[in-house]
């Protein structure tokens, strides 16, 4: 039986249709219809011979619609499958809608450019944040509309309410760059409209346009005022339509419950000023006030096209009493959310507090692990008369796993909940082995992952919540393999494009505030940094990797190419002692990138931050090795041979000045660190000549660090890849199951519940540092954890022809899991009983895989596969638990 499942849209400017199969019976056709909410048929795409089923493109349809699709899959036995998929929206025509500011005086902006030397405001957050905004209209209609959608969006993030009814999704539009791209979102409201009065509410708050943002925390990034707009578009049995939209007949005030509202700081919420019944016709509004009308036009404002955030699942805390005495939720994991409490019992202006951390101290007491300017993260309400109180922020979230109460004794658990928030993409990766420590750490990898991609890729989703370019592309692969995150890294990769500069040069970060210019070191002019710019290429890669979509490439050529000529440009610049050097030395500088201040391998375990000074310009030049190359296999896809050519002769002109500049004789590096060894073998940089002499020195390197790790944030996800390739089997284990500092291990060992900054967050003696507890990046070991020790690989792009070949030398008893790819879920099992070894694999229809158990291989499975072959192996030194 085969089993149709995961119909996806994907609408904006073009509209693209998936789904999938399990099963063994192979898809020979599809037929897609699209339908309009009156059933209208307005497309058909025939019956269509093709076993595709991912990113098909359909034409665009008419604008102002909420459209529905089936689906007919013919299966080769000529069966039928059908299903119906999501609705979805097509964009708006032409906006009626003006936007609108409120017109006030915003406290003045005290926020330090250098917030490492800021130690704390004279000013409690009350007295320099201002309040969201509330805005209302009344209107009347005579009949209900067959059909009605608003279209909403807003510099800042808002609300929308039509009679009582939330219609908007949480923290919109979210996080673009906002000077040329703005999301918009879309509704179908129809069943909240009444014959009659009915009211339009919008709340309008700081969000990411002028809220304390980045790790310098400094508001008022892209402008010094929020606004907002919105379309509600009706459309009667009769063939009229009709328009509410925002102008000037709306009111404002600022009087409302909230009196601050920042993403970073947190929320204040007054229960005495809020405002009863503001969504009901016959509110009187007449004090408050006309808003400005603002050009700013449409130009910016884009169809969302991926998932909305939502509030994911909810935990109820458990309740500590600290030794100093504190009440302390802990949600048991370090998630993204906020805290929300019931029926506490409150006397009136009585004043209640919730503080969110990572951690607690080594003593069990209550400890904000996060600092810096405006990084409070914490929440505030305060009562308006006696009695039970409920309440829930709405305008803010926070990294944490404990909350510090205060305000309050009440310790009933039943009163708390966490709401842990997330932008929906389905998992894909399932992963679990007879180690249970494994299984922890693929719970966190999935946990980080989650929480560090609300709205955009994030570092850490408390103290910089920033796009870090080098983060996402290093996590990429294991991210594509845990979860679906075509569209979200597509759309991200969008404003990577708008952000890119004139020279062609990307930013570290994506979107980039002016702040993040505050970061640079003084005198550095450039933008580019290698193995984060390098995000430009890899990332774009890597989704054709997993997704197989050429348009991926096509879509992102220009802004790769572009950024190649400015690496080109910076190479071009020469050092300053260039005129002491031979003619031999100066004819190669021009390959090598060691002009501009680089992170290098950064966050090595026995260097931190100084990993720049001592790897940079070698990591550098190895990321131009990296790009290059995958800037010719780019050009063969698409087809651009000559550019191909180029790049292949640029790649091996740089592999060999780095030969020249940071190569000994003897095969080892000038800079004598493991990460670059490992970048310089993962790009086939070292001569074949001096390359067992380099493998032998980083092996000694490992060893001689008892088993463990000193790579950084670029070379960390090559590491046990590399050792694989090289057939050092035995040594990759010994690094992947270490558990003493730095592994990843240790951090299990240590509690953890996410994926750590740094590898030492915690000591020993469990002393937590004042670093994030949520970083996905050191997580790319998730790939290693399904393209190996699973064993599910691909020949070619797409996983159509997929390679089935476990490690079974780990240790391990057995290993289990399933990759569900764009045609459908990839399963494997395998188990080690005394000298026996079983592998299962299940494939989904028209993909095919070669498998391999020890020196036999098994080509071109397909559907299913069983087999039971001798096992033998050497005894490993390596404990379970």
């Amino acid at each position: 039986m085969t089993k149709l499942y995961d119909l996806k849209v994907v609408s904006g400017i073009e509209v693209r249709f998936s789904w999938k199969l399990a099963g063994t019976i192979d898809q020979v056709s599809y037929q897609i219809e699209v339908n309009d909410a009156q059933n209208n048929l307005l497309w058909d795409s025939g019956k269509v011979i093709s076993e595709e089923r991912h990113n098909i493109l359909a034409p665009s349809f008419p604008a102002e619609k909420k459209l529905f699709w089936n689906l007919v899959v013919e299966q080769r036995d000529g069966s039928l499958l059908t299903a119906r998929g999501p609705e979805f929206f097509s964009p708006i025509s032409d906006w009626q809608a003006q936007w609108l500011e409120p017109e006030r005086n915003r406290k003045p902006l005290i926020d330090k450019k250098k917030a490492w030397e800021v130690k704390k405001f004279e000013k409690d957050p009350i007295e320099r944040l201002d309040a969201p905004i509330y805005f209302r209209k009344e209107f009347e209609l005579k009949q209900l509309p067959m059909e009605a959608l608003i279209y909403m969006s807003a510099r800042g993030i808002y609300e929308v309410w039509i009679n009582n009814h939330k219609v908007s999704s949480l923290f919109a539009p979210g996080y673009t760059s906002y000077q040329k791209h703005i999301d918009y979102q879309v509704a179908s409201v129809a069943n909240f409209l009444n014959v009659g009065k009915n009211v339009i509410g919008l709340v309008l708050a700081d969000g990411w346009y002028t809220g304390k943002i980045e790790y310098i925390g400094v508001g008022q990034q892209y402008g010094t005022e929020n606004s907002i707009i919105s379309e509600l578009k009706l459309n009667y049995s009769d063939g009229s339509k009709s328009s509410i939209f925002t102008d000037d007949s709306f009111r404002w005030t600022d009087q409302g419950p909230q009196k601050y509202a920042d993403l970073y700081v947190g929320e204040y919420y007054k229960q005495a000023d809020e405002l009863q019944k503001w969504l009901e016709p016959g509110f009187d509004d007449s004090r408050w006030e006309k808003p400005v009308i603002k050009q700013y036009g449409y130009s910016e404002l884009t169809l969302q096209t991926i998932p909305e955030i939502i509030e994911s699942r909810t935990i109820r805390p458990t309740i500590i009493r600290t030794p100093k005495g504190e009440l302390v939720l802990d949600a048991g994991e370090v998630i993204v959310g906020y805290t929300s409490f019931n029926n506490l019992l409150l006397a009136k202006n009585n004043i209640v507090s919730l503080e969110h951390s990572e951690t607690l101290d080594e003593n069990g007491n209550f400890l904000q692990n996060i600092l810096g300017q405006n990084k409070e993260q914490k929440d505030y309400y305060e009562s308006g008369q006696d009695g039970a109180h409920s309440w829930k922020a709405s305008l803010t979230f926070h990294g944490f796993r404990y909350v510090k109460i205060e305000g309050t004794m009440d310790c009933d658990p039943e009163h708390y909940l966490i709401h842990v928030i997330a932008t929906p993409m389905k998992r894909t990766g399932f992963f679990r082995t007879s180690d249970e420590r494994l299984n922890k750490l693929q719970e966190n990898i999935i946990r980080s992952q989650e929480g560090n991609m609300i709205s955009i890729p994030t570092d850490c989703p408390q103290r910089e919540r920033t796009g870090w370019t080098g983060d996402m592309q290093v996590y990429a692969p294991t991210a594509c393999y845990e979860m679906d995150v075509e569209q979200f890294l597509w759309h991200w990769l969008e404003d990577m494009k708008n952000e890119q500069h004139e020279d062609g040069q990307i930013p570290q970060v994506i979107p980039c505030p002016p702040s993040h210019d505050y970061m640079k070191p003084e005198g550095e002019d450039a933008v580019n940094t290698a193995g984060w710019s390098d995000a430009a290429i890899i990332v774009p890669w890597r989704l054709y990797e997993f997704y197989g979509d050429i348009k991926i490439l096509d879509d992102c050529y220009d802004m790769m190419s572009r950024y190649m000529k400015s690496v080109e440009n910076r190479l071009s610049l020469l050092p300053e002692n260039y005129n002491e050097m031979s003619p031999e030395k100066q004819a190669y500088q021009k390959y090598l990138w060691n002009t501009d201040f680089q992170f290098g391998d950064w966050l090595m375990p026995s260097a931190g931050h100084e990993s720049a000074n001592i790897t940079g310009n070698e990591v550098a030049t190895l990321m131009v090795v990296m790009s290059t190359d995958l800037m010719s296999k780019i050009c063969g896809v698409i087809g651009k041979l000559k550019e191909q050519r180029y790049y292949q002769e640029l790649n091996q002109n740089v592999k060999d000045a780095f030969v020249q500049e940071y190569m000994n004789t003897d095969g080892t590096m000038t800079s004598d660190y493991q990460g670059v060894y490992i970048l310089a073998l993962a790009t086939e940089t070292i001569p074949e000549s001096l390359k067992k002499k380099s493998v032998a020195r980083l092996k000694e390197l490992i060893v001689n660090n008892g088993d463990r790790l000193d790579t950084g944030f670029l070379s960390v996800p090559y590491l046990l890849p590399v050792l694989q390739k090289l057939g050092e089997l035995e040594l990759a284990h010994r690094l992947l199951f270490q558990d003493k500092c730095p592994s990843w291990l240790y951090e299990i060992k240590m509690g953890a519940t996410t994926i750590w900054e740094v590898w030492d967050a915690y000591s020993e003696n469990g002393v937590p540092k004042a670093d994030s507890m949520n970083h996905f990046a050191f997580g790319c070991v998730g790939e290693y954890l399904f393209r190996t020790i699973l064993g599910i690989d691909q020949r070619g792009v797409g996983f159509k022809n997929v390679v089935i070949k476990p490690d079974f030398t780990s240790g391990l008893r057995y290993a289990e899991g399933q990759f569900d790819s764009i045609w459908g879920p990839i399963k494997v099992f395998w188990e080690i009983v005394a000298d026996e070894v079983t592998l299962s694999v299940e494939l989904p229809p028209n993909v095919s895989a070669d498998i391999f158990i020890h020196d036999q291989v098994f080509e071109n499975i397909t559907h299913n596969f069983n087999h039971v072959s001798n096992f033998q192996t050497k005894e490993l030194e390596i404990t379970y638990k």
